[in-house]
């Protein structure tokens, strides 16, 4: 299929225009990071709650730095990860996380793996006199210290490290805006972070950044270009966009340096004149023809071989001429020049065989 330069274009484009909504729509934007943060007003944020935490007088910050910028310090921390759901969380620690929390601290993780289960969506559990409702169907079975399960495996439960502990739980919404309604919910997760001096939540995961931290981050952005690029969208874009380029080239799309000229086919107008006039010979079988001015022609150089006149002799003048030049007895000469006063017609086979006969006499 033969498709012109400037539908290659339109097609290239097209591509390369659907790749990059395909990427901005992947793309996760801020209303989705900002699920889980105390800075979010929507069902999903934990505002609410963490207003909830100043009116118990409780010391509750937001943490919005890196975690390996968390200093040592005297007093004993807890450490709130509220994970975004499109944000993968797994069981696996740091090596400076699972020294920080040997160390006495506490780490509180909203939102982790664990597999789906036949339990309903939505149901309430029971924890001391609390009823907490949960939204989810994810359980873990069989942890070793479960602090809220039911028949279906663990929903919240802890592991302990050194003289620290970690907490999991498997939905990232435990205390969301979506249950001021419930405050059984915010007074249970008050429960598991409120044994420490001081209550840190995790902004940094949600996008939130101190200035000292975003001041650094653009003395990166601005020495590395390649790294500004792996934290944006257009990273991706970029690379679809120069594979596509690449492919353009590869199928000739765009050549480099200048343009070859094809070279126009010369034709030799007496050779195609002579090979269209023996086509319409052979399918007119006329080899009579062909014999009578194949016969003349080599006459004419054998007179003229001879050094006789250019006119037209009789063959018995010539056959005499050529056995005195030559010595030679001019018997298959004279079978040769007969064949065109016979008036006869050869077939192919025949026909080639008496002008190679031409060919060896004259050799």
């Amino acid at each position: 299929m033969n498709i012109s330069r400037n539908k290659w274009w339109i097609f290239i484009f097209i591509i390369i225009a659907a790749a990059i909504v395909l990427t901005l729509l992947a793309a996760p934007s801020n209303n989705k990071l900002l699920a889980g943060s105390t800075f979010g007003k929507s069902p999903n944020g934990y505002g609410a709650w963490y207003q909830y935490m100043i009116e118990q007088g409780v010391k509750i910050e937001r943490w919005q730095k890196p975690f390996l910028e968390l200093k040592d310090s005297e007093n004993k921390i807890s450490f709130i990860k509220i994970v975004p759901p499109q944000i993968t969380q797994s069981h696996q620690l740091s090596n400076t996380e699972n020294k920080w929390i040997k160390e006495g601290n506490t780490m509180v993780v909203l939102g982790t793996n664990a597999p789906a289960t036949a339990a309903s969506f939505k149901s309430t559990q029971s924890y001391k006199n609390l009823d907490i409702k949960i939204a989810t169907t994810l359980r873990k079975k069989s942890p070793k210290n479960s602090i809220l399960e039911d028949d279906y495996g663990a929903i919240v439960w802890q592991e302990n490290i050194g003289e620290g502990k970690i907490i999991y739980a498997v939905t990232p919404y435990l205390a969301a805006n979506a249950y001021q309604s419930n405050p059984d919910n915010y007074q249970f997760l008050a429960q598991l972070v409120n044994h420490n001096s001081l209550i840190l939540v995790d902004e940094y995961l949600h996008g939130y950044k101190d200035q000292e931290v975003i001041n650094k981050e653009s003395q990166t952005k601005q020495n590395n270009v390649l790294s500004y690029l792996s934290q944006t969208v257009w990273l991706p874009i970029t690379i679809q966009i120069i594979i596509l380029v690449i492919i353009a080239v590869v199928f000739k799309l765009r050549r480099f340096g200048q343009p070859t000229l094809i070279k126009k086919t010369q034709i030799d107008n007496s050779q195609a004149y002579i090979q269209a006039l023996a086509g319409v010979l052979e399918k007119a079988e006329c080899s009579d023809f062909v014999i009578k001015t194949i016969t003349k022609d080599e006459k004419s150089q054998l007179q003229h071989s001879l050094g006789l006149s250019k006119g037209n002799i009789s063959d018995g003048i010539l056959l005499s001429e050529w056995g005195q030049a030559t010595g030679k007895d001019s018997k298959q000469l004279e079978q040769l020049l007969g064949l065109a006063d016979s008036n006869s017609r050869l077939n192919y086979a025949q026909l080639v065989k008496w002008v190679q006969k031409w060919q060896q006499f004259r050799q």
